[in-house]
């Protein structure tokens, strides 16, 4: 989802900014528009929530006011030198990862000279600016929006956007189709497991022409038993989870990496990931969703290793929750790596935790 980062010093300019944002929530979607990073947790890096919240957008505002470039703490030293400003971690980010920034001038104030700024913003100043005036205000706001407007992708729903029918009956018979061949495949590894048990393959499970997918690791005993995903203890946090952005099992698209059920509960070991993950490929291809919400590490690393993301190095207690913009065949998606719904039956205390990673979730619905 598109999004207009609103980086501020309040010392300077947080009235005109209440302003502002009040305009542009009139003209987009207010979950289009970023203003404040949510309170960073004790523990938390908080340079590193910084750099990913503005990883994430698409236009970076910089609001300058008069006493933007001197304005100083308790003991003096002027903000912009210190290490751990927000607003020169924020402005430095955009600019190193290539983001529109757009300097917007409130109470007369002026361009910065480069001399004058930190090394790692100085390509602020060749910036071209925009100056909002008190006078006219709601005017220069509107001009500002119509520029925005041309910046920023039209965002609409995954209701709105997905309203062909005749396209999702066309992947619902692919999946079809995609499962009989899973029935069918005799050289899987798990196989022989699969007919001593007389458990029953799981391909997914939910809306064909999904805007999300979730991936799990494997199916449990319940899951194979009943040949649907995400049945039982897990599969009611996810329903739980998914109530909270206001979706249903049925307005999202359920899968594993792999479709058997490994024995002993065990990991799944690479020949298994090996045979599986084509059939996941498919799935994919099939959907094609806007947003992989990967549930768990093994997921995580699969998809991010298939799309070769510098992220796939790190583990998921480094990379929940993170929205990874990246591309598919069909266009631009977000990779979201969250934990394991079961991760709730172990410890209680995660629960916000995957509470808090799945409303991010929120603006893509």
């Amino acid at each position: 989802m598109s999004r207009i980062f609103i980086n501020y010093r309040r010392q300077d300019s947080e009235g005109y900014v209440g302003r502002l944002y009040d305009h542009l929530t009139e003209l987009f979607e207010r979950g289009d528009i970023f203003m404040d990073i949510e309170a960073i947790k004790p523990g938390q890096d908080f340079v590193e929530t910084l750099e990913n919240a503005v990883a994430q957008c698409d236009v970076f505002l910089a609001v300058i006011g008069p006493h933007w470039l001197d304005s100083a703490d308790a003991n003096g030293q002027r903000r912009l030198d210190l290490w751990n400003d927000f607003v020169r971690i924020e402005l430095a980010t955009a600019l190193k990862h290539g983001k529109i920034v757009i300097p917007l001038l409130v109470g007369r104030a002026q361009m910065p000279n480069p001399d004058s700024l930190p090394d790692d913003i100085k390509l602020l100043a060749r910036r071209n600016a925009f100056e909002i005036s008190h006078n006219r205000f709601k005017a220069d706001v509107e001009r500002l929006a119509k520029s925005l407007k041309e910046l920023v992708p039209v965002n609409t729903s995954f209701k709105e956007q997905r309203t062909d029918s005749a396209l999702a009956r066309k992947k619902a018979t692919a999946l079809r189709t995609l499962r009989e061949e899973l029935v069918k495949s005799t050289n899987s590894p798990l196989y022989q497991m699969r007919m001593e048990n007389g458990y029953i393959p799981v391909l997914g499970e939910g809306n064909p022409d999904a805007n999300l997918i979730f991936i799990g690791e494997a199916p449990g005993k319940a899951e194979v038993e009943q040949g649907r995903p995400f049945v039982g203890p897990s599969g009611d946090i996810l329903a739980e989870m998914l109530r909270e952005i206001n979706l249903h099992r049925e307005d999202v698209y359920v899968t594993n990496l792999l479709h058997d059920r490994p024995p002993e509960k065990r990991d799944p070991v690479p020949a298994e990931i090996e045979f599986y993950a084509p059939f996941l490929d498919r799935i994919l291809d099939i959907i094609q969703p806007a947003v992989i919400c990967t549930l768990g590490r093994f997921a995580m690393q699969y998809i991010l290793k298939k799309l070769d993301l510098p992220e796939q190095r790190q583990t998921i207690t480094q990379n929940h929750g993170k929205l990874i913009k990246t591309k598919m065949p069909y266009g631009e998606i977000h990779v979201v790596p969250l934990f394991h719904p079961a991760v709730v039956l172990y410890s209680a205390t995660q629960k916000e935790t995957l509470r808090q990673d799945f409303l991010k979730l929120k603006m893509y619905v």
